[in-house]
């Protein structure tokens, strides 16, 4: 009976441990390291929103999930995590992992030192042809005394010194071939080190994780979005415009050029443009009150110690402090019969909202993490243009044509460098500066040197003239102008004359017919149009009433 007891109590005891580790076990919290792959990347002035996704099994229970492989530059408290699927997120942190590297640019690492292994054992061939042809050529140079042979003849004298001299020369001009092999394939290995020491620097370097602990009643598939702000990467915009000719409308195509350095590829990936500033405070600042009162040295000096006194710590640390605050508070010519070829920026879609625009690029881009810029095609724009012709004689007597773009403000245009071209040809670079207030651009296309200009000072209308205790002195000039295109122009000339800084002096404009005069600036500005072959001469007139004994200081 006794031993039928103790049988029953080791049966109980034995099923209440396994149900003690049933319940522990379905208790206990799963472990799953996954990878995720970049999706899109909005690219701000100065940096990148991007979105990583998953999809993952998830046993019933709780699991903590760690997407690894991230980059170490995650603004932390930009970290978003969303999902589908039936389950809930518990939590979310972000950690370095300095066991685990991200590792890029294996494929070209790789074929580089397969290269590299080529051209080595190149090398070790030539050594070895190397060493086998010098010793021929000590041979053939340790045998050449043949004195002392009693059945010498002249025939057998001549042959051998032949022989000699063709192998010789043979075998000196094999060891100058290896050699100069073996420098040109040591240049090779020298350029394919450096490149694979180029590549390596984004490689094996610590990588980020982002730990979501999840919980679900039962088995389910879900789908995860990780959505983070990265530093280290940006766009800027560059622009090529193209005029046909002087009266169609300029074409203007906008580019960006995009860069990363966020530590990890982005390969394949939809890129948006933003014109957006995450990094700018959207907080407005607070005018606070300006106090007026005595200057006290005494105190001015107690400031300054006190400053001196502050640690280079304590004043990073507050830095740091007011950066975070800042973070988390913003977290060409047509073919007739060939249709043109379509770009990408053909099929870019632009969003437009309170803060800022977005371009949508339709194709999916590669940037590697170098922080080298990748060109993308962004728009193409037709822009209603003006041209005409301006010129400053008394600077260059050459006139320049000027595209002026109007209505440019729907375009959503940046400050930015433009690529100049005019009739198919390359004119120059110019600064696209659209932070203007005026409503029209202005962009040179070149000197045209059909229009002929000169000025001139007369001196038949020039005097000089003592006024009492005054001088006074008229100067006159002539502008000629000759238009000897085959087509009408409108031409805009600017002049001047002195403006006087002391009161003791005097300007006058005394003539200049036809133009505008700025009092302020004493600039003069003609507008005329010129016929073909039609010539005008615009004259100006001015006096300038001083002090005796005192002597001016301009340009004329």
């Amino acid at each position: 009976m006794k031993t039928k007891t103790f049988f029953l109590k080791k049966i109980a005891l034995i099923m209440g441990l396994f149900l003690i580790s049933f319940v522990q076990n379905a208790n206990a919290q799963m472990e799953k390291t996954l990878a995720s792959n970049i999706k899109s990347v909005t690219v701000f002035l100065n940096r990148a929103q991007v979105l990583n996704t998953a999809d993952v099994m998830l046993n019933a229970g709780t699991t903590e999930l760690t997407f690894e492989g991230l980059s170490t530059k995650i603004i932390k408290q930009s970290i978003q995590v969303s999902g589908k699927g039936s389950f809930t997120i518990l939590s979310v942190k972000h950690q370095i992992n300095y066991l685990k590297n991200v590792s890029q640019n294996n494929a070209k690492i790789t074929a580089l030192n397969d290269s590299l292994e080529f051209f080595n054992d190149k090398i070790k061939l030539i050594n070895i042809q190397l060493t086998n042809a010098r010793r021929e050529e000590e041979l053939i140079l340790s045998n050449k005394v043949i004195g002392g042979d009693a059945g010498l003849t002249a025939q057998k004298l001549k042959d051998m010194a032949d022989l000699y001299r063709v192998r010789l020369n043979e075998t000196q001009t094999l060891i100058y071939q290896l050699d100069k092999n073996t420098v040109t394939f040591s240049k090779k290995i020298t350029k394919i080190n450096a490149q694979i020491q180029e590549l390596s620097r984004n490689s094996n370097k610590p990588s980020s994780e982002i730990v979501v602990v999840v919980t679900t009643a039962s088995p389910t598939q879900a789908n995860f979005e990780l959505n983070y702000i990265v530093p280290d990467a940006g766009w800027n915009p560059i622009y090529d415009l193209r005029a046909k000719d002087a009266q169609s409308p300029m074409q203007l195509t906008y580019k960006a050029n995009v860069y990363q350095n966020t530590g990890i590829d982005w390969k394949n990936v939809k890129i948006t443009l933003s014109t957006g500033n995450p990094s700018e405070s959207g907080v407005k600042p607070e005018l606070s009150v300006a106090y007026v009162g005595f200057y006290n040295p005494q105190l001015a000096q107690v400031a300054i110690t006190s400053n001196r006194g502050m640690s280079n710590e304590s004043r990073n640390y507050n830095a740091d402090l007011k950066m975070k605050k800042e973070s988390a508070k913003s977290d060409d010519q047509e073919d007739e019969k060939l249709q043109d070829a379509l770009t990408v920026a053909n099929t870019t879609q632009i969003n437009t909202n309170t803060f800022a625009t977005e371009f949508d690029i339709a194709m999916p881009y590669s940037i590697p993490s170098d922080n080298k810029p990748q060109l993308v095609d962004v728009k193409n724009y037709e822009i209603k243009t003006h041209y005409t012709y301006a010129s400053v004689p008394r600077m260059d007597f050459d006139a320049f044509l000027m595209a002026k773009l109007t209505d440019w403000e729907q375009y959503n245009l940046l400050p930015g460098q433009a690529n100049v071209y005019f009739e198919g040809t390359f004119v120059g670079e110019t600064y696209l500066n659209t932070q203007n207030t005026k409503d029209t651009l202005a962009i040179s296309l070149g000197r045209d040197k059909k229009i002929v200009i000169k000025r001139v000072k007369t001196k038949d209308l020039s005097s000089k003239k003592f006024i009492g205790t005054n001088v006074k002195e008229e100067i006159s000039f002539d502008i000629n102008i000759r238009n000897t295109k085959k087509t009408e122009i409108t031409l805009t000339i600017e002049d001047r004359i002195p403006v006087p800084k002391e009161s003791s002096i005097e300007v006058e404009l005394i003539d200049a017919k036809d133009a505008s005069y700025d009092k302020n600036t004493g600039k003069l500005t003609w507008k005329i149009t010129l016929k073909p072959n039609e010539a005008r001469k615009l004259s100006f007139k001015y006096s300038i009433k001083y002090p005796k004994g005192r002597v001016l200081n301009y340009e004329m």
